[in-house]
């Protein structure tokens, strides 16, 4: 992943999950991070429809009247434009926005220290778990 594209995803996801101030900011976690690594692994083809979407993302904007970029809109400005992109009247847009948002959110809610924040601490389970069947003398 480029950093651009992952300066575009962390903006979007900024403006998707609108952390701040109760949880970490977008740039503190490993969410951009983690869709680099969804990209490595990603089949050639998804991978290539993900970037492009990315740029996409970015571009937009000025096609919708804005005079910047995604990353040089202010929050205000790109919540309206997401807004106005969810509503889309071509279908395949507003499918294309929901994956994204879906995407966003699996990888700043996936971030360890953001679900430890919200109260969900994976070692702890598997620390449990682990205890529970060496105790029930199971493998």
């Amino acid at each position: 992943m480029t950093a651009r594209e992952a300066s575009i995803f962390a903006c979007f996801t900024d403006t998707v999950v609108s952390p701040e101030p109760l949880l970490p900011p977008v740039r503190h976690t490993d969410a951009a991070a983690f869709l680099g690594h969804w990209l490595d692994i990603a089949p050639k083809a998804n991978a290539a429809g993900l970037r492009a979407a990315l740029v996409m993302l970015e571009l937009a904007p000025r096609a919708f009247g804005y005079k910047q970029r995604l990353r040089k809109l202010d929050r205000p400005d790109r919540a309206r434009f997401l807004q106005q992109i969810e509503k889309h009247r071509a279908a395949p847009i507003r499918q294309a926005v929901k994956a994204l948002k879906g995407i966003a959110f699996l990888c700043y809610y996936g971030d360890d220290a953001v679900m430890k924040q919200l109260g969900y601490d994976a070692d702890a389970n598997v620390a449990r778990a682990n205890a529970l069947r060496l105790s029930e003398g199971r493998p």
